[in-house]
């Protein structure tokens, strides 16, 4: 089976987990948002497709809900 190819590795982009892993005794499920993950191991991540880019219309909702409630 062919992958498609990977986009451009961008640290400052929001990333969500696109498989169940565990990531220092905290286990993501597919769809989580992944915070907190040094540059490096999410590079690695990354190119082992277990994270992916989130959508950017899922990042723009998560900002608007978070302008409601008074935060940045």
């Amino acid at each position: 089976m062919a992958y498609r190819s990977l986009p451009k590795f961008n640290p400052e982009a929001r990333f969500i987990a696109n498989r169940a892993f565990l990531y220092n005794g905290h286990t993501l499920h597919p769809g989580e948002a992944v915070e907190g993950i040094p540059e490096r191991r999410l590079r690695q991540l990354f190119e082992r497709r277990d994270v992916a880019v989130a959508p950017v219309a899922a990042q723009h909702k998560e900002a608007a809900g978070a302008a409601r409630k008074g935060r940045k």
